[in-house]
C-alpha cells in the first residue's frame, strides 16, 4: 500500500473535484482517494503491486482532467505566465471579433472588404478564421466538459461546451448558406459568441486563480511546517520513517529543536514547545 499526492489541472468547481474523486475511488487497485479543490491536488492511496503512477495519471485523464505529476507544493511561475499570455491573446481576439461583428450596429467604420452588407462571404469567413485560435485556447474547457458528460458527471464546463459548440455549428451552417447565395444568413452568425464565452470563463478563472493562490500559499506554508520524516521506536530501536508510515499506537521520538510530526500524547520527557501555530500568539 502506498500513498501519493498528484497535482491536478483543469478543476474549476466542486463538481469537478467530486467527480474526479468518485472516478478514482471506482478504479481497481485504488484503496482510497481524496481530492482537494483549493489545493488542486488528489491524495491517492493505492496498491503499488497492481498500479503505478502512470496508471494513476491515466485514471485522472480518463476523468477529464490533467495530472501534473507529484505535488511538491512549489508554485509553477511559468504556467501562470502562460495563462496570462493566453488571456491577453483571447482579449485581443474578442475585441477584434466584436468590432467586426457588431461595429456596424453602432455605426463604427468597417472596411468594405469585411462589411456584412457589402461582402457577407468575407465577413463570415473572417470571423470563422479568427474563432479558430480562440477555440484552441479554450480546448481545455471543451475537452473537460465533454469528458465529464461521457462519464455521466457533467459540470460547469459541460454547460459551457454545449453553448460554444451550438453557436459554432449554427454559425458554420449560416456560413455555408451564405456561400450558397443566401446573404441574409449573415445576420445569423454567432462566431463572436464562441469567443466571448470562452474569454469570460477564462478571465473569471484567472481572477479566481489569483484569489485562490493566496489561500493556497497560506495552506502550503502551514504544510511545510510538518516534517517529512519522524523517528519512532520499533523493536526497541530508533527508526526513521515517513509521516505516512506512522500508525496509531506508535511511539514517536521528538528531539530538541525538531517539529512534532503528528498529534499524540506525551508519555515521557519534558520540553518547551512553541504553540504559536495553535494559539496565534507570537
Amino acid at each position: 500500500m502506498k500513498k501519493v499526492t498528484l497535482k491536478i489541472g483543469g478543476m474549476s468547481c466542486s463538481a469537478c473535484s467530486n467527480g474526479l474523486e468518485k472516478c478514482l475511488n471506482r478504479q481497481d487497485g485504488v484503496i482510497g482517494a481524496s481530492v482537494n479543490l483549493v489545493m488542486n491536488n488528489a491524495t491517492i492511496e493505492y496498491d503499488e503491486t497492481r498500479l503505478t503512477i502512470d496508471d494513476l495519471n491515466k485514471f485522472v485523464a480518463m476523468a477529464g482532467f490533467e495530472s501534473l505529476g507529484i505535488d511538491d507544493y512549489k508554485k509553477d511561475a511559468r504556467k501562470e505566465k502562460r495563462k496570462k499570455i493566453e488571456l491577453i491573446i483571447l482579449a485581443v481576439l474578442s475585441i477584434i471579433i466584436m468590432y467586426i461583428s457588431m461595429g456596424h450596429m453602432i455605426h463604427l467604420y468597417i472596411p468594405s472588404f469585411i462589411d456584412i452588407n457589402k461582402n457577407p462571404q468575407n465577413f463570415a469567413l473572417t470571423l470563422a478564421i479568427l474563432t479558430i485560435p480562440a477555440l484552441f485556447l479554450g480546448k481545455d474547457i471543451l475537452l473537460s466538459g465533454f469528458k465529464n458528460a461521457i462519464h455521466l458527471m457533467p459540470n460547469m464546463d459541460t454547460l459551457v461546451s454545449i453553448g460554444v459548440i451550438s453557436s459554432l455549428l449554427y454559425s458554420i451552417f449560416s456560413t455555408v448558406m451564405i456561400f450558397l447565395g443566401k446573404d441574409h444568413y449573415a445576420h445569423q452568425i454567432y462566431f463572436e459568441s464562441c469567443t466571448i464565452i470562452i474569454f469570460f470563463i477564462k478571465i473569471g478563472r484567472y481572477i479566481d486563480g489569483l484569489s485562490k493562490s493566496k489561500t493556497t500559499e497560506a495552506i502550503q506554508d502551514l504544510m511545510r511546517l510538518t516534517p517529512s520524516y519522524a523517528t519512532i521506536i520499533k523493536n526497541n530501536k530508533l527508526c526513521k520513517v515517513t509521516i505516512d508510515e506512522i500508525q496509531k499506537g506508535d511511539i514517536v521520538v521528538c528531539k530538541s529543536g525538531e517539529s512534532i510530526a503528528v498529534d499524540g500524547k506525551i508519555i515521557k520527557g519534558e520540553t518547551t514547545i512553541n504553540e504559536a501555530l495553535i494559539t496565534g500568539e507570537s
